[in-house]
């Protein structure tokens, strides 16, 4: 592993932040300027501008950055290497998943890995498709778990999840009653919302948009989990629109229900995404193709 001043260095500068930084390696964030301070004080210079909560290298911190990423190259390739000679699997993987799998469905895969890889340390980063994205394409990840359209065909993609939408109300609610209600009837009740950018929102948005164009939610509140819009709907603050995946506990438990809509298609897709299979350390691909078994056995091809 290379230095790990150097490795606090790299993930700051990719990152363009110290607090991001401190989640990426599990330190806190005196701790990433505490090896920061210590460069700059043995290279006697500056390695970042600091402009408000925005980091950006120096000259100086450009230079180091180059052969820092090239030693980090140089030491990946040389763990493979290695790997290959020994025949056993060992090293870190960094990947990236949206926070919906990453909460409710990776963390049942992590135990059996485990198990068959105890000398591979995985460490998962959470965040919308779009921040899981931007980790592959700066180099801070080696894979990706995002939903579609993936839109740069750069990368490799293979499909990995179908998550199925539903509407969650009260247990107490009148849709109960119902078998099925019409999509229509959504519009009469007030609705908790995710944040613009949600990939759950944007899916039975569209989805609504394409049945009624001209009708709008009575958006009561906007939340920005999805555990907290499902403590929302508990607490009858309205109905929303969740994860099937996410609300699997609480229907079972009895404190929400599930509700059939009719004529609502609310379903997505979620794909593997990497650069390259010659990108990948060996580690890395001991976990795609795990991933890739898990989907099989337990989910269907994708």
């Amino acid at each position: 592993m290379i230095d790990f001043y150097l490795r606090v260095f790299l993930a700051s500068a990719k990152i363009c932040s110290f607090t991001k930084a401190s989640e990426l390696l599990h330190i806190t964030q005196p701790g990433v300027t505490h090896h920061i301070r210590k460069l700059e004080e043995m290279f006697e210079t500056r390695l970042f501008i600091r402009k408000r909560n925005r980091i950006r290298l120096t000259k100086a911190g450009e230079v180091l950055y180059r052969y820092a990423d090239e030693m980090d190259r140089l030491y990946r390739e040389a763990t493979i290497e290695m790997s290959k000679i020994k025949s056993s699997v060992s090293g870190d993987v960094q990947f990236g998943a949206t926070s919906l799998l990453g909460i409710y469905l990776i963390p049942m895969f992590l135990g059996e890995f485990r198990q068959r890889y105890p000398n591979v340390n995985l460490s998962m980063q959470m965040g919308n498709s779009r921040e899981v994205m931007r980790c592959l394409r700066d180099g801070i990840i080696e894979i990706g778990i995002v939903s579609e359209p993936i839109q740069e065909n750069r990368f490799v993609t293979l499909p990995f999840y179908q998550d199925d939408l539903t509407l969650i109300v009260p247990p107490d609610h009148p849709w109960c009653r119902k078998k099925t209600i019409d999509a229509e009837r959504l519009f009469e009740e007030n609705f908790i919302v995710r944040e613009p950018g949600s990939g759950t929102r944007e899916v039975y948005m569209k989805a609504l948009k394409e049945l009624y164009p001209r009708k709008k939610l009575r958006i009561a509140m906007v939340l920005g989990s999805t555990e907290a819009i499902k403590r929302g709907v508990i607490g009858k603050l309205g109905v929303s629109i969740v994860s099937h995946l996410a609300c699997r506990l609480e229907t079972e438990q009895g404190v929400l229900r599930k509700i059939r809509v009719k004529g609502l298609d609310m379903k997505r897709h979620f794909d593997i995404v990497y650069r390259s299979e010659e990108d990948l350390s060996i580690q890395a691909i001991k976990w795609k193709e795990y991933l890739i078994e898990q989907r099989d056995r337990q989910f269907g091809a994708g």
